[in-house]
């Protein structure tokens, strides 16, 4: 839980807060509770917050403001320039836990980000939704956006 909420301070502003109730509800257990689940399907076969997906694409940037060189402006509109800090890299076939959506910088024609855990690699980030192998631009169950309005 420790390592979930160090995770939420790095998204900053009112997302620590939305992230804090998001991650405090159980995320650092989220592995360990369904192991067997297949990606994307909540135990209840419908998709929830905190839902289980991977990319279609390999190297995929996981991005952040680590340093907060923009403010707030990664965790309220993310883009490259927004987030300029590649936190990791997901690769196809990778346990991407979502937490929340947002519109961001569009990508691939789709304009929304994704604050990821990568449970396989242990790294987490903003990612373009372009990149999550869902049909949709929008992905369904998880929050959004992850900021106010």
């Amino acid at each position: 839980m420790a390592t979930a909420l160090g995770r939420v301070a790095r998204l900053g502003g009112s997302a620590a807060l939305l992230g804090t109730l998001v991650l405090g509800a159980g995320t650092a257990s989220a592995q360990e509770s369904h192991p067997m689940r297949p990606v994307g399907q909540a135990a209840s076969g419908e998709l929830a917050a905190g839902s289980f997906f991977t990319t279609w694409a390999s190297d995929v940037n996981m991005r952040n403001d680590l340093q907060r060189v923009n403010g707030w402006a990664c965790g309220e509109s993310p883009s490259t320039t927004n987030c300029p800090d590649v936190t990791g890299q997901a690769q196809p076939g990778d346990r991407l836990e979502v937490h929340c959506q947002t519109l961001g910088q569009t990508v691939g024609s789709n304009p929304y980000w994704v604050f990821v855990d990568n449970h396989t690699r242990g790294t987490y980030g903003w990612m373009a939704s372009y990149f999550i192998a869902h049909p949709d631009n929008k992905l369904p169950g998880v929050p959004s956006p992850c900021v106010g309005p």
